[in-house]
């Protein structure tokens, strides 16, 4: 999950993500996962993300060293100590106008081609529509000089999770972002051989310089989407069709399904009712590849909360691993509590965490938009990974309860999105931010 804990415009970790994630490496998780680092510092998604050094060097490299032992010493068996993978991702044709890391005047992101963001959600209204042409300008088109760049940005991210000790990595090729915008048919329309219907060249050579590079063992994992399920864009079977392509490179070790861009935001949306969002792909891919060695296995990631629901998706062969972000950030040892066994059939029972759902403002119905909405969403849930990193709060107690559990901190929508920028790391940011302020109010409110 995005933490959003970088210094504004982009940077190494530092003691907040130390904080919280050894409160995540204490959590009793097989493997951690960071939130999105960054390979292009021009690209960067909310402001704050990690970002891949332009040089690796002892010095370079010594942040994500601590971020790694953050991850791994919460345990005193090594065997028993949970993987520690680096999310490697280009934000491409997401990546905002003045927070994305190219100033105010740095110029349109770069993208598969150039096909801007616009909501497809047609309950969104006037202001929504608005906020997306405002914020995503027209990406300009990677020439393939462009893409030898790009590849070989994430073959030093890869380096860099090699170096500070990591067991391997993951390419974020979901969400709308630059890899995912190569697969769709909606986003990509190349006639080169980064086009249709050679669409999954690019991820082959990031994953062809990537074993070259690194040292095994590596692990090397890739998050794809199930389905845009928008017109014009890659349908199941093409989904299906991408993950047994990429399974017979005999390159990865894992593949996570999920979902959902800035376009149709549901992967930041509010949780469903329903659990286990896309378990029924999920299923078709396992079933899709070969039971074998050297074939990567399916995490399934997506709304899972409830240990039946988790337990249910394993037994019945809707995945080999379950992924758990949201309530993660809320329940820190949760996976824990998870395989603890009760000791009796009432504190089995008992077994219980409430996972709060993010503030529902009415300006937010007024407004009328799913990308605020969404936005608001993952700046809650960054709120309370600040005030874990921050000592403020340890998050929830699971398990049979008794007394009652650490409440979750109140904060409020307005207060949620405002905290997505503190503190404020020099005053030239917040210039910016208030001229950005300045020129949205007197768009909207003219």
């Amino acid at each position: 999950m995005y933490e959003s804990l970088a210094n504004f415009g982009g940077g190494p970790p530092n003691s907040q993500h130390f904080k919280l994630y050894s409160r995540w490496g204490s959590g009793g998780w097989g493997m951690i996962m960071t939130g999105n680092v960054q390979v292009d510092p021009s690209h960067l998604s909310l402001g704050r993300d990690l970002v891949v050094p332009e040089t690796l060097s002892p010095e370079t490299i010594a942040p994500y060293v601590q971020l790694r032992q953050a991850m791994t010493t919460g345990t005193n068996s090594p065997r028993a100590r949970p993987l520690a993978i680096l999310q490697l991702n280009h934000t491409g044709r997401q990546s905002p106008l003045i927070i994305g890391g190219r100033g105010i005047f740095g110029g349109a992101p770069s993208a598969a081609s150039s096909v801007p963001v616009r909501s497809k959600n047609k309950r969104d209204g006037v202001i929504s529509q608005l906020a997306y042409r405002l914020l995503f300008p027209t990406p300009k088109t990677l020439s393939t000089e462009d893409i030898s760049i790009v590849i070989e940005r994430f073959v030093q991210g890869a380096q860099l999770a090699h170096e500070a000790g990591f067991d391997g990595i993951e390419l974020h090729a979901s969400h709308g972002y630059l890899i995912s915008g190569f697969l769709s048919p909606k986003t990509n329309l190349r006639t080169d051989r980064y086009g249709f219907p050679k669409e999954l060249t690019i991820i082959e050579s990031i994953l062809n310089r990537i074993r070259a590079s690194v040292p095994q063992p590596f692990a090397i994992g890739i998050k794809v989407n199930a389905a845009d399920y928008v017109a014009g864009s890659i349908t199941e079977e093409q989904a299906l069709d991408h993950i047994q392509e990429m399974a017979s490179w005999r390159m990865l070790d894992f593949i996570e399904i999920s979902g959902g861009d800035y376009e149709r935001p549901d992967f930041v949306a509010p949780a469903s009712p329903r659990q286990a969002f896309f378990a029924n792909f999920s299923r078709l891919a396992l079933k899709a590849i070969p039971q074998r060695d050297g074939m990567p296995v399916i995490m399934l990631t997506g709304s899972l909360r409830t240990k039946a629901v988790m337990t249910g998706t394993i037994r019945d062969g809707h995945a080999h691993l379950i992924g758990i972000g949201r309530p993660a950030v809320i329940c820190p040892s949760y996976a824990k509590a998870l395989f603890e066994p009760p000791s009796s059939k009432a504190a089995e029972a008992n077994f219980s965490v409430e996972f709060p759902d993010p503030p529902s403002p009415f300006w937010l119905k007024i407004l009328n938009t799913g990308l605020i909405g969404a936005g608001l969403n993952t700046a809650w849930h960054c709120a309370l990974m600040w005030r874990i990193g921050n000592d403020m709060w340890s998050g929830l107690a699971v398990g049979p309860v008794k007394g009652g559990t650490l409440a979750v901190p109140d904060i409020g929508g307005i207060q949620a999105l405002l905290e997505l920028w503190r503190p404020w790391p020099s005053h030239s940011h917040i210039i910016i931010l208030m001229l950005c302020f300045a020129f949205f109010v007197v768009i909207f409110f003219k």
